[in-house]
């Protein structure tokens, strides 16, 4: 009997391993990866391709849709990387590490601002000799990205963290500044290309603590954002708000997504929600058609 268990658990491995070394090598074309469209019911985004028995979390397209980046934590190494994989001569590369960033320790949360130009993501760094978080960037160069550059004291060090921005530059981000456990909606206005003080939104957000991970929609018209609360299940859910045209952000509804959810994006074309699911430290990518969104919007 024990042989017999062994023997399934061997063939088991041997067919994951070829299920996720198909995944890698496949040939893929087409829009999102090339991947079927997911519907209303989450559905585990490229498995075998982007999410794998590594950690994957917080992805992004660029506004054009040829690129796809996402964080990815190997559970061997504990490294935990900005990952990329764009579509060149019509096929879609095999994932890595993007190059531009690996001049920092470690990397996640990758952001494409609308106009395609700047990618904004997260990494460590020291002041006053103590381990901080840092907001930083890389701008389009004329192959791939830039140097990475520093945003300035508006965002650093432990001020700022998960960028999201408009088409005008306001940039919605987590508050961070007062310290671990204290995250919250924050906002930065941008005046003559200058960036000023980070603020806590007011109401209707941060009514409740650990408010954090905004995605802001380019027109500003839709808040999806993260909450966590770690005496309920499921641990970690998303709230959307929904801007009118006089400007008043709606009462933040639940998204039902019947699962752990964090980190979301939505598509330039506004068609699907991407977030990670999943246990801590164990998660994958996710997608869902935004057909969930059309039944929160406040009635008129």
């Amino acid at each position: 009997m024990k042989k017999t268990i062994l023997l399934l658990v061997l063939v088991l491995f041997g067919l994951m391993g070829a299920f996720l070394e198909y995944g890698q090598n496949v040939k893929r074309t087409g829009p999102y990866l090339g991947e079927k469209p997911s519907g209303v019911k989450p559905e585990i985004f490229s498995p075998g391709f982007i999410s794998t028995e590594a950690h994957e979390f917080s992805c992004c397209f660029s506004p054009d849709g040829n690129e796809f980046y996402f964080t990815r934590r190997d559970p061997r190494s504990n490294q935990t990387t900005v990952w990329f994989t764009r579509q060149v001569g019509g096929a879609w590369t095999p994932p890595e590490p993007e190059p531009a960033l690996l001049t920092e320790n470690f990397t996640f949360e990758p952001f494409i601002t609308p106009d395609n130009q700047r990618l904004y993501f997260q990494t460590a760094g020291v002041a006053e000799g103590k381990p901080v978080m840092l907001t930083k960037y890389v701008e389009r160069a004329a192959k791939g990205w830039g140097a990475v550059q520093d945003p300035g004291d508006t965002f650093n060090p432990m001020k700022t963290m998960h960028v999201s921005a408009t088409k005008g530059g306001t940039i919605y981000t987590t508050d961070i500044s007062a310290g671990p456990g204290s995250e919250a909606l924050g906002i930065m206005r941008q005046v003559n290309g200058q960036y000023l003080k980070l603020e806590r939104l007011g109401p209707p957000f941060n009514q409740t603590e650990k408010q954090q991970h905004p995605w802001v929609a380019p027109d500003e018209s839709i808040l999806i954002y993260t909450v966590r609360r770690p005496q309920q299940t499921p641990v970690s859910v998303l709230f959307a708000s929904f801007r009118s045209k006089k400007g008043d952000w709606s009462k933040p509804v639940e998204l039902k997504l019947g699962m752990n959810a964090g980190q979301p994006f939505v598509s330039s074309d506004g068609k699907f929600l991407f977030f990670t699911g999943g246990e801590q430290g164990k998660g994958d990518l996710y997608w869902v058609s935004t057909q969930i969104l059309d039944d929160l919007h406040p009635k008129k």
